[in-house]
């Protein structure tokens, strides 16, 4: 866990919603609630985990806290300065400063710029070398000597690589423009699992390096636990639990997080399966969200006031928070998984 305590991002009451529109007119007769109120801090330095069913909204959280797409409300506060209001012209310094490494490697490169072209592009857009071609080409060959390719592969083009090796030529473009903090946005689900490991050390030794903060967005827990320091987990586009890793694990405060972890694979015959917790139900539509608590139609101890009361993201123990109104009943209760 990082030593530090200062806030790098303050999001609060974030929200994205996704208009719904039919007929003719195309009126607006709804809203997807992608982020629905989402408040998170982001500690210098740390590596904060974030999980979820596909469709939680942990990719568009990415996006929107990083101005790449828009917000319907709330703020980010980056550094301590607000972002969400700011014009273009005001955002482009910041955002040297806040970088994201996409999910799917086969995508996120331009297959007509080589290597160097697509290492040089954020360096010129921001006139990092004022013209000086020589310190750019030396400034490209050792962005990809850091992560682990050769200069030579720098004339190449993105269909001459395989998937880890495209992967690490993102990872050095966000890289580049010297960062405070990257957004990993699923940077491994689409590799091999042997791959995976060699890029998720190779962002670790980089955080190392260069002091980075992460925001590591991700489904599979076992990669979540590898790398980060704390865990937040959505649902439904919120913030249901956030804590430090190993307690997250030892002790779901949440009934979806403990559902989560319970359905982990563990890799021992012998291990007691009886104990999982399996969701009923199917995941609501963020089109038309049920009343009160998000979870309560797939909780397995949901009460009336589970459907009445939205429960508030709460401190339950010191830095571990959970947005349930019987968490304190979770803890008294046997673990989902021995960690």
């Amino acid at each position: 866990m990082t030593a530090s305590t200062t806030n790098l991002v303050e999001i609060r009451g974030l929200a994205k919603h996704f208009p719904i529109r039919k007929g003719f007119f195309n009126k607006q007769v709804g809203a997807v609630r992608a982020l629905d109120g989402i408040n998170l801090d982001i500690v210098e330095g740390e590596t904060l985990g974030l999980v979820g069913e596909s469709g939680c909204g942990k990719s568009t959280l990415g996006r929107v806290m990083l101005r790449l797409m828009s917000a319907s409300g709330g703020q980010v506060k980056f550094k301590g300065q607000e972002i969400m209001q700011l014009d273009a012209g005001a955002m482009k310094p910041l955002r040297k400063q806040m970088q994201i490494v996409f999910q799917n490697p086969y995508a996120s490169l331009d297959p007509r710029m080589s290597i160097a072209q697509i290492l040089a592009e954020p360096l010129e857009v921001h006139n990092t070398f004022a013209g000086d071609s020589k310190a750019l080409k030396a400034e490209v060959a050792r962005l990809i000597e850091l992560v682990g390719l050769s200069r030579e592969m720098l004339d190449r083009y993105p269909h001459e690589f395989s998937g880890g090796q495209r992967q690490r030529i993102g990872i050095a473009r966000a890289l580049a423009l010297k960062p405070s903090l990257i957004v990993a946005d699923e940077p491994v689900s689409a590799l091999d699992v042997s791959v995976q490991a060699q890029i998720l050390n190779l962002l670790m030794d980089l955080k190392k390096e260069f002091s980075l903060t992460y925001l590591f967005i991700a489904h599979n827990l076992d990669v979540v636990r590898y790398i980060s320091d704390r865990i937040a987990v959505m649902y439904l586009g919120r913030i249901v639990e956030i804590g430090p890793c190993h307690e997250v694990y030892r002790m779901p405060l949440h009934p979806y997080a403990r559902a989560l972890i319970s359905a982990a694979p563990v890799p021992d015959p012998d291990y007691d399966r009886s104990s999982r917790v399996i969701l009923q139900g199917d995941l609501p539509s963020p089109a038309n969200p049920p009343p009160g608590c998000p979870f309560h139609t797939r909780c397995p101890i949901a009460r009336d006031k589970c459907k009445q009361d939205v429960p508030a993201l709460r401190e339950i123990t010191p830095g571990h928070s959970a947005a349930c109104h019987f968490a304190e009943e979770l803890m008294a209760a046997p673990p989902p998984t021995e960690i």
